[in-house]
């Protein structure tokens, strides 16, 4: 009898074969890579149970979240200033980059500025909307200028800001808030340095402005 005489279903003997053997080479290869992939049982307890960070033997990465850390621990430069909902450094995470976020209202409307500056490293600037159902609805309104010749940005969308290093940006002012929007501030240096460019505002305007000079080097 012919090996491929058809089956009721329209199928070879062959053919059927050749589908177990398939079948069967595919169960097999899938076992060997989830052994290879699968984390081992007892790395998976372990995940379940995680080390208590209070408890006296400490925690390995307990450093790593600035939720674990103490006051005194988190309370360092910057990272006392009320005004920011999480903020970490050099100083307070080691290795971490200057970092912060904060919740802008409408009381940032009648704050002074940020007077144009320059850093010596990248930096990104992010603002979102809170609201869940128009995330792209930045619900206020703030403008930015870039360069020395001061080109103005009105910025009213979630969006996110590069400002390659060494370029003056600023004037930084709230206009309007119709509804709080998350700001965050992604320094590409372990601690803030910062240049201000004063010469770029008339001399009867600085004083609408806060001007920062540092150049990183400030000790916890």
């Amino acid at each position: 009898m012919s090996s491929d005489l058809n089956t009721e279903k329209g199928t070879t003997r062959r053919g059927f074969v050749k589908e177990i053997t398939a079948g069967a080479a595919g169960i097999a290869l899938a076992g060997i890579f989830s052994a290879a992939f699968m984390p081992p049982r007892e790395g998976l307890a372990a995940a379940a149970n995680p080390v208590d960070p209070t408890a006296p033997e400490g925690s390995k990465y307990r450093k790593c979240f600035l939720n674990e850390l103490t006051r005194e621990e988190r309370e360092i430069g910057f990272g006392a200033s009320k005004m920011f909902v999480t903020f970490a450094d050099n100083d307070i995470i080691s290795g971490c980059n200057y970092f912060s976020a904060m919740w802008m209202g409408e009381m940032a409307t009648k704050t002074l500025g940020h007077g144009p500056h320059t850093h010596p490293v990248p930096e990104v600037l992010v603002a979102l909307g809170s609201d869940p159902e128009h995330p792209e609805d930045l619900g206020a309104e703030f403008e930015l200028f870039m360069g020395e010749e001061m080109e103005k940005h009105i910025i009213n969308k979630s969006t996110l800001i590069y400002i390659p290093e060494n370029t003056v940006h600023c004037p930084f002012t709230i206009k309007k808030v119709t509804r709080p929007f998350m700001f965050m501030q992604v320094h590409y240096g372990p601690k803030l340095a910062e240049t201000a460019r004063r010469d770029l505002v008339p001399e009867d305007m600085r004083n609408k402005y806060i001007f920062i000079d540092s150049d990183g080097s400030i000790k916890k």
